[in-house]
């Protein structure tokens, strides 16, 4: 009978540790935030035709990636939607909202917004009109270059105008603050992928609101932040950990997971690439892709200077983090780290790829994989930075998605759809080649399935 007992629970140990949809770990951005899967099988081939064992129509496109807990499957969706669907049949279970017209706003603020939203709207068109003008202008200088001195000071002048404009609009504070910011089309307002504990479930969207839902779809609390102040669009994902939600539209900001209450505040430049989480000592810290190690408890910055990853996210691996995008650097993690300290880096190396570096790296047996958009794919030693082999993958289209890795194969996307799938190792090996549709989200395994969410639909792909 002790016997029969041991195996049962060696069993079921087993089955909890192998499947990360029932870890207690939270579960995110890259599921926990390396994008490695090792014990996936998926297929090696498919497309839209080959190898669907399912594919659900999308409300609008997102960038975000799926977040795979017990039967369910997460997802967001343009604008701002958080959508579950069951992940046997991909069947939507429940979509929720999260808008400015769910906030619990009064009736006397209510009135402020609305009468403050029309001026803005006329400051909105005077701006648009300014800078029709200034585009007929630069028409203009292209076919008569010996008109360029007068159309320069007209320029300057319409500059002046439209600045003035703008600096007008600052004084209706209210319409602002509730009012949609302006986006980039590749990454529109839902690009943030949710986080969950297993028990809630918590998202983030371009319009500064973060959002906790419990499983069922009921929301627990929504919270208007801030509007982003990054380039272009809002692309980084909140993260959890204990019982703060890491947020950093503007500032980085820690929120109470219970009621999204703001706990502390640090004025920090936000980047499109999302921190990652770990504990040094007894100490719970959150490192930021411009290199900094923040304090989870209270906000204070513990070191500086780690590295900077620019668009993509650090990549945390057995005490160590790296950062990738053309220069490179791998930083050992100290055993304790209670007050502001200065760590050297193990290395710094450069790699040849240039452009953007969108995509997040993985690491596999002591090797970096990392490719900038344009394709060029690069793996580096992660003992001492060396770059091992460079290779041109030509996918066409720009490389937005992060690199996954699922057992021993690296999956490198680009944002027309097609993947390429490489043997992990020394040297260059493509194993295949796949096309589906656009996305710009990334892969995503488990077991023998792979999920992927492309602009008009979620695929669960699998044999």
């Amino acid at each position: 009978m002790s016997r029969c007992l041991a195996l049962f629970l060696a069993v079921n140990i087993f089955a909890l540790v192998a499947s990360p949809s029932s870890s207690t770990e939270p579960i995110g951005w890259r599921t926990n935030g390396t994008g490695s899967y090792p014990k996936a099988q998926p297929p090696l081939t498919w497309s839209k035709d080959k190898n669907v064992l399912w594919k659900t129509p999308m409300p609008g496109m997102s960038n975000s990636i799926p977040v795979l807990l017990d039967h369910r499957v997460l997802i967001c969706s343009e604008p701002c939607q958080l959508i579950c669907l069951h992940r046997d049949d991909g069947k939507i279970l429940w979509q929720k909202n999260s808008s400015y017209a769910e906030l619990d706003i009064n009736a006397k603020l209510q009135e402020k917004i609305k009468i403050e939203q029309v001026e803005v709207e006329k400051l909105n068109k005077q701006i648009s009109g300014l800078n029709r003008e200034a585009d007929l202008l630069r028409r203009k200088l292209k076919d008569d270059a010996t008109a360029k001195p007068d159309i320069d000071k007209k320029l300057a002048d319409l500059k002046v105008r439209t600045e003035e404009l703008k600096t007008e609009k600052l004084k209706f504070a209210a319409a602002l603050r509730y009012t949609y910011p302006g986006t980039h089309g590749t990454a529109g307002y839902s690009s943030p992928t949710p986080v969950t504990n297993g028990k809630e479930i918590f998202v983030a969207f371009g319009n500064g609101l973060v959002a906790c839902f419990d499983l069922d779809g009921n929301r627990q609390w929504l919270k208007l932040i801030e509007h982003s102040t990054a380039a272009f669009a809002h692309s980084n994902s909140p993260v959890l950990i204990g019982d703060k939600v890491l947020i950093h539209f503007a500032d980085l900001v820690a929120l109470s997971a219970k009621d999204g209450s703001e706990l502390w505040r640090v004025k920090m430049p936000p980047k499109h690439g999302t921190s990652v989480t770990t504990r040094i000592g007894d100490v719970d810290v959150a490192i930021t892709p411009n290199g900094k190690i923040i304090r989870m408890e209270d906000g204070v910055m513990l070191a500086d200077n780690l590295g900077s990853c620019g668009a993509n996210s650090p990549l945390l691996h057995d005490g160590k983090v790296y950062f990738i995008q053309g220069n490179a650097t791998a930083t050992q993690l100290p055993e304790t780290l209670t007050r502001p300290t200065k760590i050297a880096p193990l290395w710094r190396s450069r790699v040849k790829g240039g452009g953007y570096w969108f995509p997040s790296p993985v690491l596999h047996e002591g090797l970096l994989y990392a490719v900038d958009d344009r394709g060029i794919f690069s793996v580096v030693d992660a003992k001492d930075g060396k770059l091992v082999y460079e290779e041109r993958v030509e996918l066409g289209g720009t490389v937005y998605p992060s690199i996954s890795l699922a057992g021993d194969r690296v999956y490198v996307s680009s944002d027309n759809g097609n993947t390429v799938v490489i043997q992990a190792g020394r040297e260059f090996k493509e194993l295949a080649r796949n096309s589906l549709e656009t996305f710009r989200s990334s892969l995503v395994f488990e077991g023998k399935r792979m999920y992927v969410r492309t602009y008009k639909n979620l695929y669960c792909i699998g044999e």
